[in-house]
């Protein structure tokens, strides 16, 4: 069933109208037709089963069926990445959407060669992600952080991945995962991440690209 993000949804038997963004991708690129039924989700946990019941002003006008089952994490997993070029930050952002994370922190750190707050743009990249993954909540993005910042931030696990460090086991309990740019992590952040309580952590024998480097620390540490 084909999945649109309404900004509210309205009780069961009621109807709603999409946003022109949402209603252009339903009513045009998608092709729904009145009387078809479409999922909804409102980015915080809800989702229900609407139908196409009328188009007015442009916009698509549905009807909530029924409610839908969701199901959020019993844990924060916040992935912080350094921020890389952005087709490739584009691919760690669907991917760590579609692993779960509760939220996306994007670091400017030292060696990071992509600059730049591109939040709009991720936002439409996870938001999109989460519509075809299945998920009813939409991870947080915030804007992006200096190194410094980020080394604040609070969790009940921090973990920094730096190659050659030991592989550690997965963490209960809220964790937050730091991730390189392309060039790493340099000695001087490394040092000042370990002395404000971050510990720093392994992802096997392999030197691993920064994209390929952030999915298998969530898969190795946040899951």
């Amino acid at each position: 069933m084909r999945r649109f993000l309404a900004k509210e949804l309205a009780r069961e038997g009621e109807c709603l109208s999409l946003g022109s963004a949402e209603s252009h991708h339903l009513l045009r690129v998608t092709g729904i037709a009145p009387g078809e039924h479409v999922e909804l989700f409102d980015g915080s946990g809800r989702s229900c089963r609407a139908e196409l019941v009328s188009v007015e002003g442009g916009e698509a006008v549905l009807r909530v069926v029924t409610y839908l089952e969701t199901s959020i994490p019993d844990r924060n997993v916040l992935l912080l990445m350094a921020q890389l070029r952005a087709s490739t930050m584009d691919g760690v952002l669907r991917m760590a959407t579609e692993l779960g994370v509760s939220g996306i922190q994007v670091v400017q750190a030292e060696r990071c060669v992509a600059q730049g707050d591109k939040r709009d743009r991720w936002v439409r990249v996870v938001t999109a992600a989460t519509g075809q993954c299945g998920r009813a909540d939409v991870p947080v993005v915030p804007v992006p952080v200096s190194m410094e910042k980020a080394l604040s931030q609070e969790q009940a696990t921090r973990l920094i991945c730096v190659p050659g460090a030991p592989v550690a086991p997965a963490p209960d309990g809220d964790v937050a995962i730091l991730v390189g740019p392309e060039g790493g992590f340099t000695d001087a952040e490394v040092s000042q991440a370990t002395a404000m309580g971050w510990t720093p952590v392994g992802l096997g024998a392999s030197i691993l690209r920064a994209d390929t480097a952030a999915i298998a620390a969530l898969v190795r540490y946040g899951s």
